[in-house]
């Protein structure tokens, strides 16, 4: 809304721009602040991070996270952090 664009014009926007779905992107910028919250606040539970960055079960982020990353957020933060 706050670009002028209609919900079809966006999805294209984004596939274009980034080469991925929209909901590829939304996970990937979710992952993104979850792995700065894990190294950023060491002692939030790693479900705690994965809710606070919009998902909505411990599997879902896991399984995000994994696809991502290609690490269990756990495994990201002992290696990072």
């Amino acid at each position: 809304e706050q670009l002028g664009l209609s919900q079809h014009q966006l999805s294209e926007l984004i596939n274009t721009e980034f080469q991925q779905g929209f909901s590829r992107y939304i996970r990937q910028q979710r992952i993104a602040e979850a792995k700065r919250l894990l190294l950023s606040d060491p002692n939030a539970s790693v479900l705690s991070v994965g809710l606070s960055v919009g998902f909505s079960t411990q599997s879902n982020f896991y399984a995000a996270f994994r696809d991502i990353t290609g690490l269990a957020p756990g495994q990201y933060r002992k290696i990072h952090g």
